[in-house]
């Protein structure tokens, strides 16, 4: 199965490197390395500065968390039935009972995964969160302006996609085809404060699947060039975690959000911010990224939510 780790910059794609790394070496490259990072220390500091009382010291408001409501599956893997004249929702039945995976996965417990990871994982980054009974006294009162975190829309998505490893034997390249099992995660996220005009949609996109470990070799005895490889299929049990990995980084997401906001509105507005701050709770330190692993949406009046 792919790989996915719940903190760090892994899942940040776009990190630049975490603030508080360490340098080692002699000499010029030393020198040249410090050079670089004082000039980028120099305009974060007073960001950075700002991070930290946002996660130590700073009030946070608190969060009312809904749970996923729509939740979708849909498989677009090849049928060999003849769907000829048929209408879209009948082939969509179809290749989901011929489905390898999502036939057989409890929509339920997958909601639960995501919602009681997503809920933890905000709570030990030091929001106040609620839910259920608890929310009604919170919003009633008129001083309190809480954040409202739902899920609108998500959907998972079923399918195959080609695999294409190379290596080089001598001088010469090689390449080999797969198909993989591949799982997307389609996740429309709306953060709203209660009692003003603050409504933000976001889209997020994930994926997990088979995990091929190979590489190019040249049998003797037969005098070609072979691929060996292991191959870890994906099974059910991994996309259930994978819902729980999903919850920890979206409530993470959320976290950095926030965190982002309170640098933009209380730092000396002279000059654009050329970076945004990411919080690693593991090592209690900040990484700094070039934007945030969602895409702003548009929504229209029904809340139908379009890529």
């Amino acid at each position: 199965m792919k790989t996915i780790r719940t903190f760090g910059v892994s899942y940040y794609k776009d990190a630049i490197m975490k603030i508080s790394g360490h340098i080692k070496g002699k000499g010029l490259l030393k020198l040249g390395a410090l050079a670089v990072l004082a000039a980028l220390f120099i305009g974060c500091s007073v960001e950075r500065r700002l991070a930290k009382e946002f996660v130590e010291e700073a009030p946070k408001p608190p969060v009312v968390f809904k749970k996923p409501q729509k939740f979708y599956m849909v498989s677009y893997r090849k049928t060999d039935k003849d769907t000829t004249g048929m209408k879209s929702w009948q082939v969509d039945s179809i290749r989901f009972y011929e489905s390898k995976y999502l036939q057989h996965l409890d929509e339920e417990q997958l909601k639960d995964n995501f919602s009681k990871a997503f809920y933890k994982e905000l709570e030990d980054l030091g929001f106040d969160v609620y839910q259920g009974k608890e929310v009604a006294p919170l919003i009633g009162k008129d001083t309190v302006k809480p954040i409202i975190v739902s899920f609108p829309q998500m959907e998972m998505n079923e399918y195959t996609e080609l695999f294409r490893d190379r290596g080089y034997v001598g001088d010469r390249v090689y390449y080999k085809n797969m198909e993989l099992n591949a799982i997307d995660l389609n996740t429309w996220l709306k953060l709203t404060r209660h009692r003003t005009d603050q409504q933000k949609v976001f889209y997020m996109q994930d994926s997990i699947t088979d995990y091929i470990d190979g590489y190019f070799y040249r049998n003797r005895k037969a005098g070609k060039v072979k691929y060996r490889f292991e191959e870890h299929k994906l099974e059910k049990g991994d996309i259930y975690e994978f819902m729980k990995d999903m919850g920890r980084n979206y409530a993470q997401y959320v976290y950095d959000y926030y965190l982002n906001r309170f640098i933009d509105i209380n730092r000396d507005k002279t000059g654009q911010r050329r970076y945004l701050y990411h919080y690693d709770p593991v090592d209690d330190d900040f990484i700094l990224i070039k934007q945030m692993p969602w895409t702003e949406m548009e929504m229209d009046s029904r809340e139908n939510f379009s890529r």
